[in-house]
């Protein structure tokens, strides 16, 4: 699929008021193992060594929406708020979603004990297949909560494919990673920060080299694209 705008995002979007009050929330629910895959929209369904992949993902998370951790209705409702902003400056008006899933606080550590710090290597959120309610990942977001002096590393970069095959030469056999990354500037990592993207675009974070790096995960459920 062909966009305009493969990634937007607003710096600053949440308060530092805001951003502390999803801290607070957090600070009671429990660490997990970061994994790769998921369970349709339920947390609860995953056991403690589900899919836990070192060499894809290192990190630590906190699931809002399970044993009874919601997350305030305020800051819900600005995540719309936000989301419904760069759908209508994205060009992604039509893309209709109709709930939130499970909200995910992920953290990325710089480790001096492992090979590298915290990361999550290329990926994307959407799968091929439909959830058994006949939706399917949308839109993903993730909001910034740690300020930019807070860690180093742990840079977001998602891949435009585009970019480099409308520059494809006859013959040309290669095309270079570097070519089709592109990173965010960084305002994007500000504090408060909130970044949207469709799910099946591919995007990783990188190793982060020094303190930790948090932030506020989430996708958007609506039905296939017609």
């Amino acid at each position: 699929m062909i966009l305009h705008n493969n990634c937007s995002f607003i710096p600053s979007f949440f308060t530092n008021e805001e951003v502390a009050l999803i801290h607070r929330e957090a600070d009671n629910i429990p660490l997990e193992s970061g994994r790769v895959g998921f369970a349709e929209g339920d947390p609860d369904e995953l056991k403690e060594d589900f899919n836990v992949k070192n060499e894809i993902r290192q990190s630590e998370v906190k699931w809002f929406g399970k044993d009874g951790h919601e997350m305030p209705e305020s800051i819900v409702n600005k995540i719309h708020e936000g989301v419904g902003i760069m759908v209508q400056e994205s060009g992604w008006s039509s893309w209709e979603y109709d709930y939130l899933e499970p909200l995910q606080y992920t953290i990325y550590n710089y480790r001096p004990d492992a090979p590298t710090g915290d990361f999550y290597t290329w990926h994307t959120d959407a799968g091929p297949d439909q959830y058994e309610t006949g939706g399917l990942r949308k839109l993903s977001f993730s909001i910034q909560l740690s300020h930019p002096d807070e860690y180093e590393g742990g840079h977001f970069e998602y891949i435009d494919s585009k970019i480099a095959f409308d520059k494809i030469m006859p013959n040309q056999k290669v095309i270079e990673l570097e070519d089709i990354v592109q990173p965010l500037p960084f305002s994007a990592k500000e504090k408060g920060s909130i970044i949207v993207f469709p799910s099946f675009v591919h995007h990783q974070v990188k190793p982060v080299t020094s303190g930790t790096r948090i932030s506020l995960v989430g996708w958007l459920v609506g039905k296939p694209y017609v």
